[in-house]
């Protein structure tokens, strides 16, 4: 009977490790959240949208250019 309470006490510490391992993982997620750094205006305004049609005269140009 006293291997079996040695893998019980195992799994407990193990459980408890991992425990903690995920607490800490949630508390810097949650940190990091909170002191993710804002955007400034001027760089929001330079960021756009990028059209993701593709110009097919400019594919033939670039065609035309390869050796």
């Amino acid at each position: 009977m006293k291997p079996h309470r040695t893998y019980d006490r195992d799994i407990v510490s193990l459980l408890i490790f991992t425990l903690i391992t995920l607490s800490t993982w949630v508390g810097f997620e949650v940190y990091h959240v909170y002191t993710k750094p804002v955007i400034p205006e001027v760089l929001a305004k330079h960021l756009r949208v990028l059209n993701p049609v593709l110009s097919t005269s400019v594919l033939s140009a670039l065609q035309l250019r390869l050796p």
